[in-house]
């Protein structure tokens, strides 16, 4: 059978779909977000303050939680956590097997050992059977992914943790402004960690934060987060303030700015759009993609809110003449930028000490050999969307088993 050029990939020597690249994130930046930091630039105040203070209320509000604490990351936000309620040496931590490497990296920190489980096929999240499964004696906390922008099943989770005197710190770095059964997402666990990375839902350049409903694990958490000083520096510095000042406990410097602060507000104060508009792409996606045989689409588990940080599809492989890192080359090649969210802990050398077997990880498996994430953010046009589906389908055909 002859083809034309216009059908072949770009791999094989065919035109690509699009001239230009698109990448596989940009951020949502605008003037707005520009003018906010230079205000904070001209106020003078730098580091922590006001406008840090601001932020952590209004993260609060948004998320319908008691506390927020800001901070230098997720991944010290997680630590920070985990740190508070007292996890250490000799404890253990159930968390992801699909997870980046902060994730456990954030229990190693503490001392503790960090315990995998497998993922469900749902959520992509850990499963709960699979948490119940590692749970012991020695089991101290659970550290679940809301992997994407969609919730896990957290609920579950938490039930878990509770018949078995456990606590559990949510990392929520890809779901800021998710929900489930109209509760959001920050106020299920003990603690919850989000990120403010450049490429997630919101963003403060670097950063991220915690919250939770106890005080007395706020209280904790901005003690560690600042040196252990009993007090904000912009409020001993302040006119209401002095210059005394207690240091309680062995902290950290892990406290997050007024710049970057003052780039958050901005984002936070049109969230809505930032969200709404990745909605708009994952639905024009699974819309152009459902009727398509070689490609499993991510879902939305009733009850949930996803916010779509990620869009996962899966290779039907059993249809198709081709892996998935090829299939990855050949989007490339058509000016299609993709990922890989993520290569599970268990493959990477700083993990291979604990000796997980990768046969004890079937989900996870099965969806790593077939997964790719494609681009997904508010500065999409639809043409884009379009541009993506359309290369996927091209490569897709060309490399049918049927074909």
């Amino acid at each position: 059978m002859t083809r034309k050029k216009a059908d072949i990939p770009a791999l094989e020597g065919g035109d690509p779909v699009r001239e230009t690249p698109l990448p596989f994130f940009r951020a949502d930046l605008d003037d707005r977000d520009v003018e906010a930091v230079a205000e904070a630039l001209r106020s003078g105040w730098l580091t922590l303050g006001p406008r840090t203070d601001q932020l952590e209320k209004e993260i609060a509000r948004f998320t319908n939680t008691d506390h927020a604490i800001a901070v230098s990351s997720c991944s010290e936000a997680m630590f920070l956590a985990l740190k508070a309620l007292g996890i250490g040496p000799g404890d253990e931590v159930i968390t992801s097997a699909l997870t980046f490497a902060s994730t456990v990296q954030s229990i190693t920190h503490t001392g503790a050992r960090p315990v995998l489980a497998d993922i469900e096929h749902e959520t992509f999240g850990a499963d709960p059977a699979s948490i119940s499964d590692k749970m012991n004696s020695r089991t101290r906390a659970i550290l679940p992914v809301h992997f994407g922008g969609q919730a896990c099943r957290i609920t579950e989770i938490c039930e878990i943790a509770r018949k078995n005197g456990a606590v559990v710190v949510e990392d929520a770095a890809h779901s800021f402004g998710a929900a489930v059964d109209g509760k959001a997402i920050g106020g299920f666990g003990d603690a919850t960690a989000f990120s403010f990375y450049a490429t997630k839902n919101m963003t403060t350049g670097e950063g991220g934060a915690l919250t939770t409903g106890d005080g007395d694990l706020a209280r904790r958490l901005r003690l560690l987060s600042y040196h252990g000083m009993s007090r904000d520096s912009w409020e001993r510095y302040a006119d209401r303030g002095s210059w005394y000042y207690e240091v309680e406990t062995d902290g950290y410097k892990c406290n997050l700015n007024d710049i970057l602060s003052s780039l958050g507000l901005s984002q936070l104060s049109r969230i809505d759009h930032l969200l709404g508009r990745r909605r708009e792409v994952a639905r024009r996606l699974t819309d152009r993609l459902q009727a398509s045989p070689y490609f499993e689409l991510p879902v939305e588990r009733t009850g949930n809110l996803h916010t779509w940080h990620l869009y996962v599809i899966r290779l039907n492989l059993d249809r198709l003449n081709i892996d998935r890192d090829r299939f990855i080359r050949a989007l490339t090649e058509e000016h299609i930028g993709s990922s890989v969210h993520f290569i599970p802990v268990y493959h990477h050398p700083f993990f291979a000490k604990h000796g997980e077997d990768p046969a004890s990880f079937p989900e996870c498996e099965s969806y790593f050999s077939r997964c790719i994430s494609l681009p997904i953010y508010p500065g999409m046009e639809d043409s884009d969307v379009d541009d993506t589906v359309a290369a996927l389908e091209k490569i897709a055909a060309y490399y049918s088993r049927g074909a």
